[in-house]
This record gives structure tokens, sequence and C-alpha cells, in this order.
């Protein structure tokens, strides 16, 4: 009798790891990737260690731009991680913190990666705001798509609904910026800590 308890326990035991442990994150089946497809970055990644950088993608150091080609190498299934490399062989990775982004690291490598190129997510910008993208920047004038091209989706723990009339980023780890749109328009940047 106390070795069919035992059993049972042990089956169920076993059945709650290997049932209750999700597949790992893997890039082609996140964006279903045929045999040559590509993928770029969504936006520019700032960081100033190349193998510790934020989800909040802090604009603080280099920068790596919109449009770059990366190399997926893995979603760490534990630490759930993202880690790549861009085509001149320099590897990154991401500390995703779903407490900080409120989503899932599925969602935050769809807002983060796309098979895009760079001029086709860029296409019908004009020349002025392209360049402002490409070096990071965000003016006044800029609508929330190219906003999303320079800075990316604002942090859900700043900005939990993104249809609201206010983002936020960080410019530093001390130092927030806040955009007010109108008419999905950047009216006024204020950085807060002014």
């Amino acid at each position: 009798m106390k070795t069919k308890s035992i059993a049972a326990v042990i089956a169920v035991v076993l059945a709650a790891l290997c049932g209750g442990c999700a597949d790992p994150e893997v890039f082609p089946e996140i964006f279903q990737l045929m045999i040559g497809d590509k993928l770029y970055t969504r936006y520019n990644i700032w960081y100033t260690d190349p193998n510790n950088i934020g989800c909040l993608n802090v604009q603080q150091g280099s920068m790596i731009p919109i449009g770059t080609e990366i190399e997926p190498i893995a979603i760490d299934p534990w630490t759930e991680n993202v880690r790549f490399k861009d085509m001149e062989g320099r590897e990154y990775r991401i500390i995703f913190d779903d407490g900080y982004r409120m989503c899932t690291v599925r969602q935050y490598v769809l807002d983060t990666f796309t098979t895009k190129n760079r001029e086709e997510q860029l296409a019908g910008v004009p020349d002025k705001v392209r360049t402002r993208i490409l070096r990071g920047e965000v003016v006044e004038g800029m609508d929330q798509a190219q906003v999303m091209l320079s800075y990316g989706p604002p942090a859900k723990i700043r900005t939990p609904d993104m249809r609201n009339d206010t983002w936020f980023y960080w410019t530093s780890p001390e130092n927030t910026v806040r955009l007010v749109f109108r008419n999905d328009k950047v009216r006024q940047i204020v950085n807060l800590q002014q």
C-alpha cells in the first residue's frame, strides 16, 4: 500500500514538473520565420554594457540603431534574457523584466524586433524626421509611430495605456522625460528632473 502511495506521489510530482513547464520561446516560432528570413531592430536600443542591456531602454551610452540586422541567439528559458548578435558578430543580452515591461517575453520580443528592414520601417517618414529618428531623438511634431521608431514602446510600469496622451521614458536611471501628445503629435517634451 505504501509503495503504491509513494509511486502515485512521484508520478504526480513528475507530471507537474514536466507537464507544467512551458516550452521555451524561440525567435523562429515567435516570428514564424522561413529559411532566409531576416530580423531587425524595431527601434533604437541604448546600452552601456552590451551584456547587460536593460529592457527599459534607458537612453544612455551607445545605441543599436533602428533597422539593424540581427541574428538571434536565444531567449534563456529560466531568466528570459534575450540574446542576439549583430552582423559584425557583436553579442548583446537584454535583461528582460516582466515587472517593468508588464508583458510576456514573447510580446517584448515582438515589440523589439521585426522582419522589416530599416527602409521598410522608415518608408513615408519625412527626411528631417528620419534623421532625428536615426540619431535617437524625439522632437515636437513627431507622431506616435515616429516616436516608437526612435524610442520604442514606453514601459507599461510608467505608461500603462499607450492610448493616453502622455508617455514616459528614461533618459538616464534617475531622469525621466514625459512626452505629451495632442492629436497624435508630440506637443510638449518635459524633463521631469528640471
